[in-house]
């Protein structure tokens, strides 16, 4: 929300600081300012727009009533005479000499309605400036797109043209709108047995045909060519008409071709893209080609952030082409490269054991190290990191390998130019069947609202600050409840996490207005990349009536690593509703402590490996120090999470951490059914 000020006009400061205290004291967040004479007036509504200007116990020698309306309706603000009625012969020759209204001085509820209802009235006029211009914006950029499409687009209206497009005019052999401007579209379109007069009419009545009419077109110059013709209704200059788009006959199967081929590449590479990657990746899951094995590798430049931090999009973008073509040119032919998202490629490979798979991956990586890319008068040279996950026959899907492969990459840069190949640890999902049967209990959780939330408190060793307090979700089962580490990852692999989100956090919000303490919700990977989520967590805080700055939400370091950039969109919209980030399951591998550098956030989570048999691993309080130490100079607060023992609160103290949550707190714990 934007600063709003108010400007009081009287002859002491005592009145305007009065004024202060009582809108302050009603919940109205606003800047008073006083001014005693005409010229105080002028110079403050040079510098601001205040929502009003309150003409109180005002000196007319120094600030005469006209010369404030005058200067009140040239800036266009609202003017209203502060007075307690009790002079009216005085108060009715004010009036007689300008317009404005009066607040009665002695009903205080009057001013605050007043300010509150001018405050909202001004927020609007601002939203609605804000939307306009964004209204604006997107038509500008429609007319653009519109302009330099290749396919051919006019504008109807009554049968005759009002806009016609490039591609539009090219395909009639015209050069300018102007030649067709009188044109009506009964003069150069013949539909054969399709009453085209009737066709128009509908069109004003909302008829559009629902599959496209074939016409033989006639151009100015007389000649003529088959075309399909589909009608939508469309507005244009704020005026209803029709659009009409023109798809030559003979060009159909050409166009289909390359629209195809644009929907499964990347334009920066020419490489598969995602989607068409994860189609061919689901054939080998499904049924597979031929005897050998097969694999995914996922490959990433080394450092990708601080080259984005360094360089221009022209460098950025050739430093991706040129792994693009390392990658092209160590593969076989059979193999399948894809560029997946902004900075990693993907590769389906398949060759007659693992063995040669891992001698391609170290191919690649030793040919980018090699590959020289050119930056203005010099070249600059960039490593990568591969990682390598086989398809084998436990597999579940496509979007877990290549899940793995990104795990196996995260590994390999943490140390940079190396390759890491995935090697699966036994879990309660290590099957296809374990993998559909968690899949089903989650999808049954949801449908019967089974999961809940248990709060944690967090003790500050200090007995300082708001208090904390952590919601962790669980799942009701037959055998008893199952804690996030059972069922998070197979929620979030098959894109229920959000859901759970979803439906656990309005329930939670609503119990929070019952206290003062501030709350850590738990977010899934699938809320950090859903764009909605941000509008859709305002909307649940705003029907909670819980202020956003009571509320931390809290991602895995893994989830913010594996999406850095969603995970920076996602902090920057909290930002602007009060609300902060923290991340759990914070190590000390170089690439989790510079998450600090990139991410604005509030806290910072311990592994909980980190801090099992504390008081007697040296090279684990090490790192917890190295940890607070980051932490520090980012203005970071450090939570250590399930200590389980008292003897641990010392060591923990004296490596700087002040926050503890862990078994030994559990009588503060509280179970919310949801």
């Amino acid at each position: 929300m934007h600063s709003v000020s108010l400007l009081v006009t009287d002859r002491s400061p005592e009145s305007a600081e009065r004024i202060n205290s009582l809108l302050r004291n009603s919940g109205i967040k606003i800047h008073v300012i006083h001014a005693r004479a005409s010229s105080d007036v002028k110079r403050s509504l040079d510098h601001d727009s205040p929502v009003l200007i309150l003409y109180a116990d005002a000196d007319e020698s120094d600030a005469p009533l006209e010369e404030v309306s005058e200067l009140a309706g040239a800036f266009n603000v609202p003017l209203a005479l502060y007075s307690r009625l009790n002079e009216p012969e005085k108060l009715a020759a004010a009036l007689s000499r300008t317009a404005c209204f009066v607040i009665n001085a002695d009903r205080e509820d009057l001013l605050t309605d007043s300010v509150s209802r001018l405050i909202r009235n001004c927020e609007n006029d601002r939203n609605n400036e804000a939307r306009q211009q964004r209204l604006e914006e997107l038509e500008h950029r429609y007319d653009l797109l519109l302009d330099s499409s290749r396919d051919a687009f006019a504008y109807i209206h009554e049968g005759l043209h009002v806009y016609a497009n490039r591609a539009y005019l090219e395909a009639l052999r015209v050069s300018d709108e102007s030649d067709i401007a009188g044109l009506s579209l009964l003069d150069m379109v013949d539909a054969g047995e399709t009453n085209l007069k009737t066709l128009l009419k509908g069109f004003a009545k909302g008829s559009f045909p629902a599959n496209a009419l074939p016409v033989t077109v006639t151009r100015p110059d007389g000649s003529n060519f088959e075309a399909n013709l589909v009608f939508s209704p469309a507005r244009y200059d704020g005026e209803d008409c029709t659009q009409m788009m023109m798809q030559r006959r003979d060009a159909a199967n050409e166009l289909a071709a390359e629209i195809e081929r644009l929907r499964c590449t990347d334009p920066l590479t020419q490489l598969h893209n995602r989607k068409a990657f994860v189609d061919e990746l689901e054939v080998w899951v499904t049924g597979g080609r031929g005897e050998g094995t097969a694999a995914v590798l996922y490959i990433e430049p080394d450092s990708f952030d601080e080259l984005q931090d360094g360089f221009s999009v022209d460098v950025i973008d050739a430093i991706i082409a040129g792994l693009a073509g390392v990658i092209r040119g160590c593969l076989s032919e059979g193999d399948i490269p894809a560029r997946i998202n902004e900075r990693g490629f993907a590769v389906l490979a398949h060759r007659s054991t693992a063995a040669e798979l891992e001698s391609l991956a170290q191919k690649i990586r030793a040919a980018y190290r090699g590959h020289l890319v050119e930056v203005g008068d010099h070249s600059l040279t960039v490593s990568c990191s591969i990682g390598l996950s086989n398809v084998g026959r436990l597999v579940v899907n496509s979007v877990e390998i290549i899940a793995r492969a990104r795990k196996a990459q995260a590994e390999a840069a943490t140390s940079g130019d190396q390759v890491v190949v995935f090697r699966p640890q036994l879990t309660a999902v290590a099957s296809v069947n374990g993998e559909q049967q968690w899949l089903e209990r989650v999808k049954y959780a949801l449908s019967n609202h089974d999961f809940y939330t248990v709060q944690q408190s967090i003790i500050d060793l200090d007995g300082e600050g708001v208090q904390l307090v952590e919601n962790i979700t669980y799942m009701r089962g037959e055998s008893g409840d199952h804690g996030p580490a059972d069922f998070q990852d197979v929620a979030d692999r098959s894109d229920l996490a959000g859901t759970i989100d979803r439906q656990i956090i309005p329930g939670l919000l609503k119990t929070l207005v019952e206290n003062d303490e501030r709350h850590i919700i738990n977010v899934s990977s699938n809320s950090i990349i859903d764009y909605a989520f941000p509008g859709w967590f305002a909307e649940q805080l705003k029907s909670a009536c819980v202020d956003g700055n009571r509320v931390i939400l809290q991602i895995t370091a893994q989830s913010a690593l594996g999406n850095l950039r969603p995970a920076q969109r996602l902090a920057k919209e909290l930002g602007l509703l009060g609300c902060r980030l923290a991340v759990s399951m914070f190590d000390s591998e170089r690439r989790t402590c510079q998450l600090l550098e990139h991410l604005d956030v509030a806290y910072v989570k311990l592994h909980p490996a980190l801090t099992e048999e504390l008081t007697a691993n040296a090279k684990h309080q090490e790192a917890v120090r190295r940890i607070v130490e980051t932490a520090d100079a980012h203005g970071v607060a450090v939570i250590a999470d399930e200590v389980t023992n008292t003897s641990s609160l010392a060591v923990l103290w004296q490596c700087g951490v002040k926050l503890i949550a862990g078994a030994f707190l559990r009588e503060t714990t509280q179970v919310l059914a949801q």
